[in-house]
């Protein structure tokens, strides 16, 4: 299993599975930090169209091409829902932080 973060434009169209390589959903795009890095996955769960954000540095990329990360399915969906444009502002990205337990 090679462990390792992918370039940014790279993540799109990858499955992203949990630790058991349950699919959980596809990266339909990536928002990026100040200085230009991938700093969130936002991920189609396939349930009425419903997109989520993710983590980017939670995860690495096997290399058959899936995002592996540590959360299952259930956390991801209860995550806050993406915003139409994608913007992930102080408020969101402290609210993210939280739910995932990244501070």
């Amino acid at each position: 299993m090679s462990e390792h973060l992918p370039h940014s434009t790279s993540y799109r169209g990858h499955d992203v599975v949990d630790p058991t390589h349950r699919l959980i959903g596809t990266i339909s795009d990536v928002v990026f930090d100040d200085h230009g890095d991938p700093q969130w996955a936002v991920v189609d769960l396939g349930l009425l169209r419903s997109s989520h954000y993710l983590p980017v540095a939670s995860g690495y990329m096997t290399e058959s091409g899936e995002f592996v990360v540590p959360f299952d399915k259930k956390v991801v969906k209860s995550a806050p829902k993406v915003e139409r444009n994608h913007v992930v502002d102080a408020t969101v990205s402290r609210e993210l932080e939280r739910h995932y337990e990244l501070t």
